[in-house]
């Protein structure tokens, strides 16, 4: 009778000392009974546990199969003098088509030198199924009617024809650039001198109708601005004599002399018809003189 009441108390100490050892399992389940392909489903796990003890729930390295994780969000622990409740909510999806879907999920306890798995009871989802029967043949609508689709950079090719085009670029520079230079200088130099001569007879014609000092004055600076253009020397800052003596032409010297007179002196301004022509004429040679030095150069 002794050792039947030894061996009871025995076995009941026994007991409690297991069920004590014993770590309680995660709480976990989904917060939705069904859910569609590719929807998000909430899905709650928790786990009460002794105080200050540290808990480990799954992070985005684990794996849900057979759901992908979306998010997540972890609450602050909450305690009293005794325990500790973790508990987090995961956002997965599904891609899978079977009709119902399991899911458990563990937590991990750490010993100090390794780590206890605990594993939360196995929850089930319904999966939304939106076409329950496929039929045996589809009746397809046709339609003509055109849909404009955006047309895909082809960056290779556009790459390979820039460097192309730079390739000949240079090429054509090496070859050519000279020449091509010339007939650029040319041109320009062609459309200035018949810009001057349509604007410089506009002038003329408007002193002959009003001939004053300043308007002779202006004519003048028109010229020099022209020439100084043309030939690159700074004719509006030099006086007649710097004029003359640099161009060495005995006709000028008098036609500037002639119309510095009618400017500066006080005698009456007089019809300066032939000096103005002569200036215009004198542009045309210079031009003449300018462009055969280019193309001769």
């Amino acid at each position: 009778m002794i050792k039947k009441v030894v061996f009871g108390l025995t076995f009941l100490l026994c007991f409690a000392f297991v069920s004590f050892g014993q770590d309680t399992k995660p709480i976990g389940y989904f917060l939705k009974d069904s859910v569609k392909i590719g929807e998000s489903v909430a899905y709650s796990l928790s786990y009460k546990d002794k105080r200050n003890r540290p808990i480990i729930f799954p992070d985005s390295t684990f794996s849900f199969f057979p759901f992908e994780l979306l998010d997540k969000a972890y609450f602050d622990t909450k305690s009293d003098t005794i325990n500790s409740i973790d508990s987090a909510v995961y956002y997965l999806a599904t891609f899978e088509i079977d009709t119902v879907q399991r899911l458990s999920l563990p937590v991990y306890i750490d010993t100090g030198e390794d780590s206890v798995e605990l594993l939360a009871l196995t929850d089930s989802i319904i999966l939304d199924q939106v076409v329950t029967q496929m039929p045996d043949s589809v009746n397809m609508a046709e339609t003509k009617a055109f849909q404009p689709v955006s047309l895909q950079f082809n960056y290779p090719y556009w790459i390979i024809a820039l460097t192309a085009l730079g390739i000949i670029s240079i090429i054509v520079m090496v070859i050519w650039g000279g020449e091509i230079r010339k007939r650029i200088k040319l041109y320009r130099l062609k459309k200035q001198l018949a810009k001057f001569q349509d604007q410089f007879d506009q002038e003329i014609e408007r002193i002959n109708q009003n001939i004053s000092k300043p308007e002779l004055e202006k004519v003048l600076r028109f010229w020099k601005d022209y020439m100084e253009r043309l030939e690159n020397i700074p004719y509006t800052k030099l006086t007649t004599k710097e004029i003359v003596r640099i161009q060495q032409n005995s006709s000028l010297e008098e036609t500037l002399k002639s119309i510095d007179k009618n400017i500066y002196s006080a005698v009456t301004v007089s019809a300066l018809q032939n000096d103005f022509e002569f200036l215009k004429d004198y542009s045309l040679d210079r031009y003449n003189h300018v462009t055969e030095l280019i193309k001769n150069a």
